[in-house]
């Protein structure tokens, strides 16, 4: 990338500048998140154990403000001029997202308050920053779409991952290993397909998230959780990442954009699929589709293995199986891919139900 202004000009190799980018973000994330634990436990704000979490004692829950720091210093600072024009609108989203995140997280809000600023954040990025889909590349044999179907249906991909990131954050390591998996999926395609300073901010999202990976699942004097600060940050990221995926040149994309959908729907369908398929439970059982619960597949994983890290680790897999099967049907059909993906999903769901309901015979 070249990076020039009338003082200088400069390019650094790819391959370092992601490097460079990534450490930075590590560093910061890393080195930030000590601080940021000791003020919560003298500013009592930690998230306290109730009868739906699996913690057992308070815990800090502001490791958001420490990947907020890490992505965004080094997203201005390394992905150059080519995103300039998108990186102020992406950073007003995510000043938004931040600052509603951290007053839920320090004094919880009212669900419509949280909704004013979620949207606030996603119209800000459409709108005024030109960010949106623009073809659904042979979808339902559906190609450019018309501007406010467009707005339409970006609104409800940005809202649908910064809530569903929310709502998977319920145990050690899963909402940040899945964005860990998924921003590094992006960057690696970003990078192949010559879009560097997104592959760039894949990779910085992707670093910061590891350290706080390792506070999250490994810590013990520093433990701390995501909150809804980090959790609907990933989700915007993640979002935004996906927009640009829809959006790039066919003629230059390894996945040829005619299987866009399906690919997105596959690397991203943990986060889609639970929200999913919680909310249908808890409507079918004429319960608010935003009523707390202990239905989310990773609570069902997490009472049979009895550990954070083995549920996690197992839905992680299970993640990671779905971007290669992404990979490997990247040339059929947008809506066989989705089907696929819907069916081994359902059935895999229901694995730790049957094993639930197993053990509770076994028990009687």
């Amino acid at each position: 990338m070249q990076f020039h202004t009338e003082m200088y000009n400069l390019f650094i190799p790819p391959a370092f500048l992601i490097a460079g980018a990534s450490l930075f973000s590590f560093i910061i994330t890393f080195f930030s998140i000590p601080s940021v634990v000791r003020v919560s436990q003298i500013k009592g704000l930690v998230a306290h154990p109730n009868g739906r979490t699996t913690h057992t004692y308070p815990t800090p829950n502001l490791g958001g403000v420490a990947i907020f720091a890490g992505v965004i210093i080094s997203s201005v600072i390394f992905t150059g001029i080519p995103t300039a024009h998108e990186l102020k609108y992406m950073i007003a989203a995510m000043l938004i997202i931040f600052f509603v995140g951290l007053k839920d997280d320090m004094y919880p809000m009212v669900a419509y308050k949280k909704a004013i600023g979620q949207i606030s954040a996603v119209v800000i990025i459409m709108i005024p920053g030109n960010f949106y889909v623009t073809s659904l590349h042979g979808f339902f044999g559906i190609y450019t779409i018309p501007y406010g179907l467009s707005l339409g249906l970006t609104f409800i991909l940005f809202l649908a991952l910064i809530n569903s990131f929310n709502l998977i954050d319920g145990i050690d390591g899963l909402a940040s290993g899945i964005g860990i998996i998924c921003s590094v999926f992006f960057g690696i395609v970003f990078l192949k397909d010559k879009h560097l300073s997104y592959a760039i901010m894949g990779f910085i999202l992707a670093a910061s998230l590891l350290a706080f990976f390792y506070f999250n699942v490994l810590g013990k004097k520093n433990k701390i959780f995501l909150g809804d600060t980090g959790s609907m940050l990933i989700g915007l990221l993640l979002a935004i990442f996906a927009v640009r995926f829809m959006n790039f040149d066919s003629s230059t994309m390894y996945f040829k954009n005619n299987a866009s959908p399906g690919v997105l729907f596959l690397v991203l369908i943990v986060p889609l699929f639970d929200t999913a398929r919680v909310f249908l439970l808890r409507l079918l059982r004429k319960q608010s589709p935003f009523q707390a619960d202990r239905t989310h597949i990773h609570h069902r994983l997490h009472d049979i293995c009895g550990s954070h890290i083995k549920a996690t680790g197992i839905i992680l897999l299970v993640n990671l199986v779905f971007i290669l099967l992404a990979l490997f049907l990247r040339r059929i059909n947008n809506e066989l891919m989705i089907l696929l993906g819907v069916a081994l999903a359902t059935f895999l769901s229901y694995i730790p139900i049957f094993i639930t309901k197993r053990r509770s015979v076994a028990r009687n």
